[in-house]
């Protein structure tokens, strides 16, 4: 599964993936019982694969400066034009840099491959959200994804991480059935791996139920780089 199948599916509007309303696990765990506000500004969030994800500009409302990486110069576009936030083009390691303007916190999304990404890309970064990119991937470029991962964060990076996991025999991936035990073999050597909490929201999702599914069960982890 590489870049091109997702530019593909965004240049089509195949992306029943993208999600229009905020994750409520970031709202309850960066709003409720994050931060204060006034110590928000000193954080800065990375959310990879972000497609054009509402959650980031949650995130820039709520105090946090947000830098993502997309594949996809439609989503990127998508996400600054579908929210009307003005933004500028620059330049990172000759790849494209877009970058907000007249928000309170800044969001950059940065236009190109995740695996291009250089441990000198995420200066500042204290915190990742991952609702959307484990998942995206099969088993091999899991395990890519989580090494490189791995290489570009700092001792004390903190990351919000949501999976899903089903009966992969129910239905066939993206997103794909990530475990726990998934979890603990990807990270547990470099990180301390909690688990917050988990529900099944089959219920929530007739478009995975139409797929087959049975059981879909939503977990959050809390993770830190040792």
């Amino acid at each position: 599964m590489e870049i091109n199948f997702w530019l593909d599916r965004w240049n089509n509007n195949e992306i029943g993936f993208h999600q229009d309303q905020i994750n409520p696990y970031l709202a309850y765990f960066y709003g409720v019982k994050g931060p204060a506000a006034e110590l928000r500004e000193k954080l800065k969030v990375f959310v990879p694969l972000c497609g054009k994800t509402k959650d980031m500009l949650w995130l820039a409302q709520n105090g946090y400066p947000v830098f993502g990486v997309e594949c996809s110069e439609r989503a990127v576009k998508d996400f600054f034009e579908e929210n009307s936030i003005n933004y500028r083009l620059g330049e990172k390691d000759e790849h494209a840099l877009y970058m907000s303007d007249g928000l309170a916190s800044a969001i950059e999304i940065y236009h190109g491959d995740f695996f291009a990404l250089q441990a000198s890309d995420m200066d500042g970064i204290t915190d990742i959200y991952d609702r959307a990119s484990l998942i995206a991937l099969p088993t091999e470029m899991r395990a890519q994804y989580a090494a490189r991962m791995t290489e570009l964060q700092k001792p004390g990076t903190r990351t919000l991480l949501v999976t899903l996991t089903y009966d992969q025999s129910e239905m066939n991936g993206p997103p794909f059935s990530v475990s726990e035990e998934d979890v603990n073999a990807l990270y547990a050597e470099n990180f301390t791996v909690q688990k917050l909490c988990f529900k099944d929201i089959i219920e929530d999702e007739p478009k995975m139920q139409q797929r087959g599914l049975t059981s879909l069960v939503e977990t959050v982890y809390k993770m830190v780089r040792k």
